[in-house]
């Protein structure tokens, strides 16, 4: 009895290393989100090269992330987090030593910014791929752990951004990308040490060449349908969210509430209450279906969405936007489960970076939709349109045969976790 409480108290020592590191370098990113693009203006006097870094670096990310899936199963979980963490720390601090040196010009910092993130999906996929072997040592349901790691980065991007504004006043931009090393390089340090060699196994490499399991995992994901419906939804969501946060409430804040500030207070209020949803649903997500809350969650977004039509004032609005937060929060921990459940051993990389690299493809797609209906429609019906398409989708979820095995595999979530 002694042992097994002990190696549960070693692995909730494990799991809490891992949400550690992944606070802080999640706290790191979300503030260089404000340095990269301040620095590029400063050193190059260019709103044009600035939007062409910013542009490449996600579309590389992508792109990267696509490609480095075979390299997730293959090298392991562990490995690859650690590898994602030195790999943007360092990329992220060169950028300063370079142009102190004189030696940056604008070819070597886009791509050292692109070079910070190439790593970013795949290093979120071998993060996941960890969890379900730290929650089954430490007798911690999958659910809960999932929702903790959601909450984490939450969190830290809801701080980050306003730290790295602070930062950028007191250190500067050059003070911000070496504290975002910084934290990269110690987030590395304590998945290295803290998180133990078997959690990160690698998958079976098999006799496959690196183009034949690039292949295989995107042959499984059209040939699973729950994996498929996955996909899908979580695409579509993605196309939403970007419309309505990215295009929506920055022309409602200035058109109708006339200051960037109270757009802060608007995504303040959004990202408090996603925090909420998910440090709740962390506590009793366990017990619920994920079917009934993934599209509980959906519906509920659709429906709150639905008001902001009526463009209220902004505390109105806030209340709206945090309680939209709140219920649409068990949505990203009930699709990590799912995946984590459904991907077969040994492809988990291959598949997620998959499905996170064609989830990423809709959020320019849905910015520049929302552009075209907000122009040609006005604010009023596209908020209620978007309403209406998350409604859809829920609709469409809650008639695919596949979403009823969202509730298999609870073998993997049924531990004790008193």
């Amino acid at each position: 009895m002694k042992s097994k409480q002990g190696l549960r108290v070693r692995g909730r020592v494990s799991l809490a290393a891992l949400l550690g590191a992944v606070a802080v370098a999640s706290v790191g990113e979300a503030m260089i989100v404000v340095a990269v693009p301040w620095f590029v203006l400063e050193t190059t006097g260019s709103v044009a090269r600035t939007g062409f870094v910013v542009a490449v670096a996600s579309v590389g990310a992508g792109l990267a992330g696509f490609a480095a899936g075979p390299l997730v199963d293959r090298v392991g979980f562990k490995a690859m987090a650690v590898s994602s963490y030195v790999l943007g720390g360092a990329a992220a601090g060169a950028v300063p030593l370079l142009h102190a040196a004189g030696r940056l010009d604008f070819g070597a910092l886009l791509g050292l910014v692109l070079m910070a993130s190439l790593l970013d999906i795949p290093g979120v996929a071998a993060v996941s791929g960890l969890v379900p072997s730290l929650a089954r040592s430490a007798g911690v349901p999958l659910e809960r752990a999932n929702a903790l790691l959601s909450g984490v980065r939450q969190i830290s991007h809801l701080c980050g951004p306003t730290l790295g504004g602070l930062a950028v006043a007191v250190a500067g931009t050059a003070g911000v990308l070496l504290i975002d090393a910084a934290a990269c390089g110690l987030a590395a340090l304590v998945v290295a040490l803290g998180v133990p060699a078997v959690a990160g196994r690698p998958g079976a490499a098999g006799v496959e060449g690196y183009a034949a399991r690039l292949r295989s995992g995107l042959r499984t994901l059209r040939r699973h349908p729950l994996l498929r419906a996955l996909t899908a939804s979580s695409t579509a969501f993605n196309g939403l969210d970007s419309g309505f946060s990215g295009v929506v409430l920055v022309t409602y804040a200035y058109q109708y509430l006339g200051s960037a500030a109270q757009l802060g207070v608007l995504l303040t209020a959004f990202g408090a209450g996603t925090a909420v949803g998910l440090f709740g649903y962390a506590a009793v997500g366990h017990r619920l279906g994920r079917r009934r809350t993934y599209l509980t969650a959906g519906c509920c977004a659709g429906l709150l969405l639905a008001p902001l039509a009526a463009l209220p004032p902004l505390p109105v609005a806030a209340g709206l936007l945090a309680v939209l937060g709140a219920v649409a929060a068990p949505v990203a921990p009930v699709r990590a489960t799912a995946l984590q459940c459904a991907v077969p051993d040994g492809r988990y990389g291959q598949v997620v970076t998959a499905v996170d690299a064609l989830a990423l493809t809709a959020v320019p797609l849905g910015s520049s939709l929302a552009v075209v209906l907000v122009s040609g429609l006005g604010l009023r019906p596209t908020v209620l349109l978007i309403s209406a398409a998350y409604l859809a989708v829920v609709a469409a979820c809650a008639t695919a045969p596949a979403f009823h095995r969202l509730d298999e595999s609870r073998r993997l979530t049924s531990l004790d976790s008193a």
